[in-house]
């Protein structure tokens, strides 16, 4: 992953070529490669393992990466676990926003989550698990593909075409399920009929065996702020969301006065809003 850095004046600032290496090396690591050697590393990240195997021992002195001593290979430190747990966008509004989020939980009996877009990807930042017979685990500081969860595609359409478009260009649009939508063209309009439609409801493109319903939280300008999603199981692809999904909730000013998260709340409960969209 290469750097995108841009002041506001639009020039290019000047950056550390060792720190922004020792940054990719930490970016490595993920999900899918939650351990690596200084071989794969190099290898991911096109540098020798001269360079790699020293900027490895900084971040380990540093304790933002550990080796394990058996198989040599390291993995994320408590250093990096500490700083990545000062990320908490709104703690404010999240705080506001978890009453909303316990009461569509309890009524639903499925997972809710909130995540807001950063960089090319939507972060979760708040979870609350459902207490329904079937349980999603939602992660927080997840990160979401735009083109392929319900959450991303709330926010691509909240953002517009010229946007959207620019940020699908740069991300791509990986298949992750059978029926995840690949083509530009054909999601540009679906996020058309998102934005019009005021919510996305999705089945199974971004994980299978997983749909989701997700509404945008606009901010007093009417921009995005947040996203709320709500899971559901493949079992009740047979259900319309209005039935399956239906819950009363008067919107109310008090919970986020900055922004519209009963409305949300509402729209992900019911599957009907003024603005909205869904996928996991």
């Amino acid at each position: 992953m290469q750097p995108r850095v841009a002041r506001r004046d639009g020039a290019s600032p000047e950056i550390s070529l060792t720190a922004s290496r020792a940054l990719r090396v930490l970016c490595a690591f993920d999900d899918a490669a939650p351990e690596l050697g200084v071989s794969k590393i190099a290898r991911r990240l096109g540098l020798s393992r001269t360079v790699v195997q020293r900027l490895l021992h900084t971040l380990e002195a540093h304790r933002f990466l550990e080796q394990d001593q058996d198989s040599r290979r390291y993995r994320v430190g408590v250093q990096a676990f500490r700083v990545g747990n000062l990320f908490a966008p709104g703690r404010r509004f999240e705080e506001a926003a978890r009453p909303e989020m316990d009461a569509l939980a309890g009524r639903t009996g499925f997972t809710v989550y909130l995540s807001v877009l950063r960089g090319d990807d939507m972060v979760m930042t708040a979870a609350v698990e459902g207490r329904g017979p079937i349980r999603y685990y939602a992660r927080v500081r997840q990160s979401l593909p735009l083109h392929s969860s319900a959450t991303g595609k709330v926010a691509l359409a909240q953002l517009g075409t010229a946007r959207a478009a620019e940020l699908l260009a740069r991300t791509g649009m990986r298949r992750m399920t059978a029926q995840t939508v690949t083509d530009r063209r054909a999601l540009l309009a679906q996020l058309a009929e998102v934005r019009a439609r005021g919510h996305s409801v999705n089945w199974e493109e971004n994980t299978a065996g997983v749909a989701s319903i997700a509404a945008p939280i606009l901010d007093a300008r009417g921009d995005l702020h947040a996203v709320l999603t709500r899971w559901s199981a493949r079992a009740r692809r047979n259900c319309a969301p209005s039935a399956a999904m239906a819950t009363t909730t008067a919107p109310t000013s008090r919970a986020c006065p900055r922004s519209r998260t009963s409305c949300a709340r509402r729209s992900v409960a019911s599957g009907r809003s003024t603005s909205s969209s869904t996928t996991r």
